[in-house]
C-alpha cells in the first residue's frame, strides 16, 4: 500500500468514526463522505481496520402507517441511499390495515436512510396540512385522491433531484448504488410478496397539486443535496 492511499484510507476511517456522533446531520454528512471516497479511490470495505469481518445487513422499522402515500417516498428514498424497503403488513385481527415498513442495509445506511425518510413524512404532512385549509376555504374535501396526486408529484421531483446530483459527480452516484449484498440477503426473505397497488383518481384538476408536489420533492433538502451531505468539499 502506497503513502496516498495509506492518507485516503485514515481519512475514510476517521470520517466512518465520526458517524457514531450524536449529531444527526454531522453523522450523515461524515458516513456519505466516507462512501464517496471509498468510490472514488475504488477502496473495498475490508481494506479498512473496521472491515476485516463480513458486515451484517441490518434493518430499521418505521413507525406505524395506514396512509398508502408513504410507500411511494420510501421507495424512492430506500433506491438512492444503499437501501431495499420491505412492506410489513399487521397480521391480527383488528389491524386495520396498519403497516411498517423496513429499510434493509449496512447499519449506517439504513439508519441514514429511515432518518431521511421521516423526516420527508414530517415535511410532506405539513404541506397536507397547509393544503387542506386551502380547501376547507373552497368548500372542499382534502382526501385520499388528492394527497395521492400530490405524492405522486413530491416522488417525481425527489427522483429528479437525485438524479441531478448523480450526473454532477460520477463518484456521488457510485457511492448511492445499493450493495449486492444487501440486495441478496432481501431477496432471500421468505414469503415475501408484491405490496398491493390501490388505485386513485388522476383528474385535471390534480394537475397543480402534482406539480406542487413536484417542485417540494425537487427541492427537499435531504435528497441528494452534497453541501448538507458533506459534499461541498
Amino acid at each position: 500500500m502506497n503513502e496516498a492511499d495509506e492518507k485516503i484510507i485514515d481519512k475514510i476511517e476517521k470520517l466512518i468514526k465520526l458517524s457514531a456522533s450524536d449529531n444527526e446531520n454531522e453523522a450523515k454528512a461524515a458516513m456519505m463522505k466516507a462512501q464517496e471516497l471509498m468510490a472514488k479511490y475504488e477502496i473495498d470495505r475490508e481494506r479498512l481496520s473496521d472491515g476485516k469481518e463480513e458486515r451484517p445487513v441490518v434493518s430499521f422499522t418505521s413507525m406505524p402507517f395506514r396512509d398508502d402515500w408513504v410507500k411511494d417516498v420510501a421507495n424512492v428514498i430506500a433506491h438512492n441511499f444503499r437501501c431495499r424497503l420491505i412492506m410489513s403488513c399487521g397480521r391480527y385481527k383488528g389491524s386495520g390495515g396498519v403497516f411498517r415498513l423496513k429499510f434493509y442495509g449496512f447499519e449506517e445506511d439504513a439508519e441514514i436512510c429511515i432518518n431521511i425518510f421521516e423526516y420527508a413524512v414530517k415535511v410532506v404532512r405539513k404541506r397536507f396540512g397547509t393544503l387542506r385549509a386551502i380547501y376547507a376555504d373552497a368548500g372542499r374535501e382534502f382526501a385520499r385522491n388528492e394527497k395521492m396526486n400530490y405524492t405522486e408529484g413530491f416522488c417525481a421531483g425527489l427522483h429528479k433531484n437525485f438524479e441531478e446530483q448523480k450526473a454532477q459527480s460520477e463518484s456521488f452516484a457510485l457511492a448511492l448504488v445499493t450493495p449486492p449484498e444487501v440486495i441478496e440477503f432481501v431477496e432471500q426473505i421468505p414469503g415475501l410478496q408484491q405490496a398491493e397497488e390501490k388505485a386513485y383518481e388522476r383528474r385535471r384538476e390534480h394537475d397543480v397539486l402534482r406539480q406542487s408536489g413536484f417542485v417540494d420533492g425537487k427541492n427537499f433538502q435531504n435528497a441528494g443535496d452534497k453541501e448538507r451531505l458533506g459534499y461541498g468539499s
